[in-house]
């Protein structure tokens, strides 16, 4: 027999296809699209949603590191898969082996790895990043030209895209300008090479920076990075859930959970949910945020803890043991949302997702890869 569900993740297919056709639909056919997975997949799972990807015609994977691109390949996926972070050395002969493409940002970086794919007698794929702004990785583009030419003369790596990243595409307008006006140049006179720099939420708020390819990550999983963009149609993929475990009612003046951060103002019904901070769910939630219980909203009592939160469910008519609770998504027309829940714990809906823990079963629903 099956092991009931307790606190669970259900992802729902229709509204990724949903997501990519909208978003398919604000660039030009001509724009390849990477499907940004790293993180496992912004918490949705690393496999089965690079796996729906691929069925769905997404042209590139996007992954943070060579571990996650080799959990890819050995899955079975074929997709041209970027590394976007950092490769170190004793990583490199992994990634040449399972055919990652490499995010390179200096040439000692690019010297590295043409020594060792010599000695593997392989021709590397690499992108090169070019830094206009966002001082994380990639060569300062006003050095660029120098360092990509002494890179394309290695013998082991074939260099095949250009590429830079915007650092506030959802709130500073100004900036991404600068930045495109940065690279674009650049970009011109290496019409060869694969070019890309815009994310979500320069897509989302249709600068028209799109070159040959755009990097997806937030939104395709239904969240626009400026809540303005919303509007457009997204749909969040991702629902939350958990159970009721145990109902009491507790009289006025008793305290709620560790520190006795709060106190009963009059009796209230109390509803232990089997779920917590060792979940992902934020600890900064305590007495601040709600879940869905029958489609009401009911609050946080007290604090959270590792594997339990207690809901006051005095408005909820006929609330059971084993009761639905939804921490995030929809219930009865009824919503916690992701930016909703990031405003409450002082963060970013990208935090909010992949923070959901490894131990949280992920079902799904509505995948054609599955």
């Amino acid at each position: 027999m099956s092991s009931p569900r307790r606190c669970w993740v259900e992802v729902d297919g229709r509204a990724l296809r949903r997501n990519f056709k909208i978003l398919r639909g604000l660039i030009p056919r001509t724009t390849q699209i990477m499907a940004v997975v790293k993180a496992n997949a912004y918490g949705h799972g690393l496999v089965t949603m690079a796996q729906e990807f691929e069925a769905i015609g997404t042209d590139w994977l996007g992954v943070a590191n060579v571990a996650e691109g080799v959990a890819l390949r050995k899955a079975g996926v074929t997709l041209p898969i970027l590394l976007l972070s950092v490769t170190l050395p004793e990583e490199m002969e992994d990634a040449i082996r399972h055919k990652l493409t490499l995010t390179l940002s200096s040439y000692d970086e690019a010297e590295t790895l043409d020594r060792i794919a010599r000695v593997m007698k392989r021709k590397v794929e690499v992108h090169f990043k070019i830094d206009t702004g966002m001082g994380r990785l990639g060569c300062w583009h006003l050095k660029a030209k120098e360092e990509l030419i002494r890179i394309r003369s290695l013998p082991g790596l074939l260099v095949k895209g250009l590429y830079t990243h915007f650092a506030s595409a959802d709130d500073n307008a100004e900036l991404t300008r600068k930045q495109w006006r940065s690279v674009a140049p650049f970009f011109a006179k290496n019409a060869d090479l694969l070019c890309h720099a815009a994310n979500s939420p320069a897509v989302t708020r249709r600068y028209g920076f799109h070159a040959d390819l755009v990097r997806l990550g937030l939104s395709l999983y239904g969240i626009a990075p400026n809540p303005a963009d919303q509007g457009i149609g997204l749909q969040p993929v991702l629902t939350w859930k958990s159970r009721v475990t145990l109902l009491h009612d507790v009289s006025r003046g008793r305290t709620v959970s560790y520190g006795a951060t709060y106190r009963v103002p009059s009796t209230q019904r109390h509803a232990v949910v089997a779920m917590g901070y060792g979940d992902g769910y934020f600890r900064l939630h305590s007495n601040a945020s709600h879940m869905l219980v029958r489609g009401i909203r009911c609050p946080i009592r007290g604090r959270v803890t590792m594997d339990q939160i207690i809901l006051d469910v005095t408005k909820v008519p006929g609330c059971r043991v084993g009761d639905e609770v939804v921490a995030l998504g929809i219930q009865r027309g009824e919503k916690i949302q992701t930016r909703e829940l990031a405003l409450q714990a002082h963060t970013i809906p990208w935090e909010i997702l992949t923070n959901i823990g490894a131990r949280v079963p992920r079902f799904y629903k509505n995948f054609r890869s599955v």
